[in-house]
């Protein structure tokens, strides 16, 4: 597959990279249709971040679920899916509220953790 990589300030390219692969009952594999470059993607594109190896950018997507690990249950293979700049489990109080930028849980168990 191909990928967006920063290799240091000013300097992206974009290259073959390894197919993903399932390395956690919780992983899901998606076949991406778009990706976007965030704003803190810009920051170690200017210089502000230190970049000590090439690393993917484009972290917002959107695609289709490939393939799912055994642990996974809200997302199967198929369906469409859109992620954000945060994670969120869509459980814990603050996601039952609104507010899912500050999820208190998904920081330690995402569901979904894309391979690029």
């Amino acid at each position: 597959m191909r990928g967006t990589m920063i290799h240091g300030r000013g300097d992206i390219r974009f290259e073959d990279r390894p197919d993903p692969a399932i390395l956690a009952p919780t992983d899901a594999i998606l076949r991406t249709s778009v990706a976007c470059v965030c704003g803190s993607d810009l920051w170690p594109y200017r210089g502000a971040d230190p970049i000590t190896q090439p690393i993917p950018m484009g972290h917002e997507y959107c695609g289709i679920v490939e393939e799912v690990g055994s642990a996974v249950k809200t997302v199967k293979p198929g369906q469409f899916v859109i992620g954000s700049f945060f994670a969120s489990d869509n459980s814990c109080p603050h996601c039952q509220y609104g507010y899912h930028s500050s999820c208190s849980t998904a920081s330690r168990s995402a569901e979904l953790r894309l391979h690029y």
